[in-house]
């Protein structure tokens, strides 16, 4: 029987395209990110917040990595760009779903482009900064507890006793939590969780908290809907379909798995029970194993 309260991905499609556009974009969708990002003073200002880096003149890059052989893997940015001035390559990632292999998707994104830096022949060595910027929707696993109310992480290479950051800091790594800003503005909030809250509120928010730094006010009106063209308004629509489908997808099967890894939990559970059992009663081993499914190993470890 269907649960009522779910949703299909192709319901979830029609109620995408039959709506009507809200008054702004939604700039976690990719269509909207590129479109808010393509112009150099947005650009400028997320990157001069997040990383409190001075930023002279940037300029866009090819957003394909160039590969040297056909057995390299091609990789696609979402934005990327180098700041004319020093050098630095910034590139910045929206991610929407937690992937495992997102860490090391992002380091070799960060490793090829130190790497393309060089060309053949060249004796010296020399390389500038490469930062790699993910904006996930998602909380980033940690090793440890995250002080309350940070948003923003930026890992880099550093000697282990003295934090010393090693020779100019050239590859840096870093994520912008929005799952862990809490939901709200007050007159503490800095830059950093103001775009927490634009991130979340763009499409939505109908009065412009009096919080929200001036800064903003710019970008806010360049993501409204009502400056889109026909086409556009078209393009922006397939791409809330595919966001919403992948969206509906993942909590479907997020859920199932869910469903299905506790189910298999449950039941590991009642071998592991019952072995201790058998055990208590002295019964052989290798009969345990049998009558149970579990290894040697594990029947030896109760």
């Amino acid at each position: 029987m269907k649960d009522e309260n779910k949703t299909t991905a192709g319901e979830a499609v029609k109620t995408t395209l039959s709506r009507k556009l809200p008054p702004r974009l939604d700039i976690r969708v990719d269509w909207a990110f590129h479109r808010i990002f393509s112009n150099k003073k947005h650009l400028q200002k997320i990157i001069r917040d997040l990383l409190e880096m001075d930023i002279e003149v940037l300029e866009y890059l090819p957003n394909e990595l160039v590969v040297s052989s056909e057995h390299d893997k091609r990789s696609v940015f979402d934005v990327i760009c180098r700041n004319s001035g020093t050098g630095e390559t910034f590139v910045l990632e929206m991610q929407n779903n937690y992937e495992a292999d997102m860490p090391a998707r992002l380091y070799y994104y960060g490793g090829s482009l130190l790497h393309n830096q060089m060309k053949r022949g060249e004796l010296k060595y020399e390389v500038q900064s490469v930062v790699v910027c993910c904006i996930a929707t998602y909380s980033v696993p940690h090793n440890g507890p995250v002080p309350e109310g940070k948003v923003f992480f930026r890992y880099r290479m550093m000697e282990n006793e003295t934090h010393e950051v090693y020779d100019g800091d050239k590859l840096n790594i870093c994520f912008l939590e929005l799952s862990r800003f809490e939901h709200y503005l007050d007159k503490d909030s800095d830059l950093r969780q103001q775009w927490c809250w634009l991130f979340e509120n763009m499409s939505i928010f109908v009065e412009r908290p009096k919080e929200l730094d001036p800064s903003f006010d710019e970008l806010i009106e360049d993501a409204s809907t009502q400056k889109l063209t026909a086409m556009e308004r078209e393009d922006y629509l397939k791409a809330l379909e595919i966001s919403e489908r992948d969206r509906v997808v993942l909590y479907e099967g997020g859920y199932y798995m869910g469903h299905r890894d506790g189910v298999e939990e449950g039941r590991e559970e009642e071998r592991l029970s019952n072995a201790r059992i058998f055990k208590s009663l002295g019964v052989d081993p290798e009969i345990i194993c049998q009558a149970t499914g579990l290894s040697a190993e594990q029947v030896a470890s109760l």
